[in-house]
């Protein structure tokens, strides 16, 4: 396979920095053991660093022989981003959950092929879900038998 190659601008190298650092994190997060190849690009765009002037958010351990954001400028980043989509993404599985949960009570478990009537009823559900937990956040949820 061919190489290539790319030019990039300061500001633009380090949206790529982020970007592979976030993608990377988000990748390896979960598991027991790093994703190699994910590792390998993450290393090559972090090695360009001096290129790019930023001694104050990459580092070099040498030691180990891997390139790594700085500690701080790491926080920023999964403060700025990761908290948000955590957040954001826990109530959008929120709503998917219990919808499912619902259409389960309705249609029964198995729901291999939904007919457009249930797949536009299952619309409604998360909407009025959606709704209720905007209103109360997760206040009133409720998982007793009573």
């Amino acid at each position: 396979m061919g190489k290539v190659n790319l030019e990039l601008s300061q500001k633009q190298y380090e949206k790529l920095v982020e970007t592979v650092y976030l993608g990377t994190w988000m990748v390896n997060s979960t598991r027991m053991e790093l994703d190699d190849e994910f590792e390998d690009v993450r290393e090559l765009v972090l090695a360009k660093y001096k290129e790019a002037e930023l001694e104050d958010r990459v580092v070099h351990q040498e030691e180990m022989g891997i390139y790594d954001l700085d500690v701080d400028y790491e926080s920023k980043l999964l403060d700025t981003y990761v908290e948000e989509y955590d957040e954001f993404s826990f109530w959008d599985k929120l709503v998917e959950k219990l919808a499912d949960k619902e259409m389960a009570e309705r249609y029964g478990a198995n729901q291999d092929k939904m007919t457009d009537e249930m797949m536009e009823e299952r619309v409604q559900i998360e909407e009025k879900i959606g709704q209720k937990l905007e209103e109360t956040g997760v206040t009133k949820l409720n998982f007793t038998d009573e």
